[in-house]
């Protein structure tokens, strides 16, 4: 016979109320209760009577349980369920009508709303097939949009040019860049892209965005801030080319911030346009980046960015998430330590040498102007070493030029051409021939007073290529440096490298 010990609780007290099953036979002993009434049942005698336990507490036998109170308890769960069972009833309809108001009043339905861009799931087929989720996942990361406004003016560029080998047998090599179109008139389209894409190259060919292919000259270049222009005429485009590209649109670098994203367009590998995602590393960061085509480097401070710029990459756009171009993907960081460091031209450090470069017209030699002067590129290690301001040391110059004419003097440093920075001789060599001969440009001096140099504008008229005659043809440094400063080079070779001199 099974015996139900319960714990009961006082109405009073509010003690807990559990349960406990002993099974007679089992042999199993009683643990002591305290401060609680345990009621037993299926007894045959009448009334509670005590049972003394082994802690001297009275554990009262109820041998006859009222069963009008079990009834009333039935009865009481039995309301309580039907309760219950109406109040959810209840809830679940007016919780139904709530949603069924809310979507008439917004409007607003899973797949009609949708558009495709967050994707309807189709019903599945009669044959248990698996089904797709048709549309994209849009988010707050999809640059899509800006992708598309801005691809119409990004191009591939591919250029050929002639390498020789080993053995002295010349033979073709190809290359491939990018570009974005800055200009756009009745004559010529406009491309900008990087100087070490298109130099030395013995022709260039563009692809725009419809996939047509044009012929492209260079306009100008600029090697020291990695810059080239190139020109292609706007008869060269078939009709349906004209209607889809577009001019980009030129951003403030100097308005970037770190931490902001940044969207990479270019020809990566030379397998056509694609599209990286990062953001701004980092501002003004000075980076050495070698020529490639010589053992000299150059100093140049860049954007920072970790969207992945390859091969290919180089001369195309960094974008800003309203699609300006920030800046123009250059060089990237190659080492097995290394992880997502590329780097840009600010876009505001370019803007100015691109104007200079589009206008830039094709000269002849003889309609080329120069300065009339030799000198060495002060690279920042010898002006370290020397004191001497970052440019270019003049060596020499012609009696008959025009320099000399200006009043520039040996010894002095050429800082500036027409207000933009010169730091090394190309610079000054692409600037002033490719302006032609009888034009006034501004260039800027550093002069050395009383032991400080100080910088100062000076108009010259460029002359003809005859006024260079007179100069050294640079198997040595001209002049004895004891002008101005003297000369950081002496004669001869010099223990820091750097350019050698050339008359121009």
């Amino acid at each position: 016979m099974n015996e139900e010990n319960w714990n009961q609780a006082d109405d009073q007290g509010g003690s807990e109320f559990s349960q406990n099953r002993n099974y007679e036979g089992t042999g199993q002993s009683q643990e002591p209760v305290k401060d609680s009434t345990i009621w037993q049942a299926g007894s045959v005698d009448d009334g509670p009577q005590p049972m003394p336990s082994s802690d001297n507490m009275y554990r009262f036998q109820n041998v006859k349980p009222e069963e009008t109170a079990e009834k009333k308890s039935r009865e009481k769960k039995s309301g309580g369920m039907k309760r219950t069972i109406v109040a959810a009833v209840v809830f679940g309809v007016v919780a139904a009508l709530c949603f069924f108001a809310l979507v008439k009043i917004t409007g607003v339905w899973g797949p009609e709303k949708s558009g495709g861009s967050i994707g309807s799931v189709e019903p599945f087929a009669t044959d248990n097939g698996l089904t797709a989720v048709s549309g994209g996942a849009a988010g707050p990361g999809d640059v899509s949009s800006i992708v598309e406004a801005v691809m119409p003016s990004i191009v591939s560029i591919t250029e050929t040019s002639t390498a020789t080998s080993y053995f002295g047998q010349s033979y073709p090599t190809e290359g491939a860049g990018s570009g974005f179109i800055v200009k756009e008139d009745n004559n010529e389209l406009l491309i900008v892209t990087n100087n070490h894409v298109v130099a030395g190259a013995d022709s260039i060919t563009v692809t725009f965005i419809d996939n047509t292919t044009a012929k492209a000259t260079v306009k100008g270049t600029d090697p020291t801030a990695d810059l080239a222009v190139i020109s292609v005429k706007v008869g060269d485009l078939k009709k349906e080319t004209k209607s889809h590209i577009k001019v980009a649109s030129l951003g403030h670098s100097e308005d970037v911030k770190v931490g902001q994203m940044a969207i990479a367009i270019g020809n990566a590998l030379g397998y056509g346009q694609s599209v990286t995602v990062g953001y701004i590393s980092a501002k003004d960061r000075q980076v050495e980046v070698g020529d490639g085509n010589s053992s000299s480097s150059n100093t140049m401070v860049l954007l920072q960015t970790d969207a992945a710029i390859n091969p290919g990459n180089s001369g195309g756009a960094l974008l800003d998430v309203n699609g300006n171009v920030i800046g123009i993907n250059s060089v990237k960081y190659a080492d097995t330590k290394v992880e997502g460091i590329g780097y840009a031209i600010p876009m505001s450090d370019a803007i100015p040498i691109i104007n200079e470069l589009m206008n830039r017209e094709v000269l002849k030699d003889e309609e080329k102007g120069y300065l009339g002067i030799t000198g060495r590129t002060i690279s920042e290690e010898v002006s370290k070493a020397y004191g001497f301001p970052i440019g270019i040391y003049i060596s020499e110059v012609s009696e008959s030029g025009a320099a000399k004419d200006a009043g520039i003097k040996q010894g002095d440093v050429i800082t500036k051409i027409n207000g933009s920075k010169v730091t090394s001789i190309e610079q000054v060599q692409n600037k002033v021939n490719n302006t032609k001969a009888g034009t006034e440009i501004t260039v800027t001096i550093a002069r050395s007073q009383e032991g400080e140099y100080k910088e100062q504008d000076v108009k010259v008229v460029l002359k003809s290529s005859e006024t260079l005659d007179e100069l050294d043809n640079g198997t040595q440094d001209g002049g004895s440096g004891s002008n101005n400063g003297g000369n950081p080079f002496g004669y001869g070779n010099d223990s820091y490298g750097g350019d050698q001199i050339v008359p121009w």
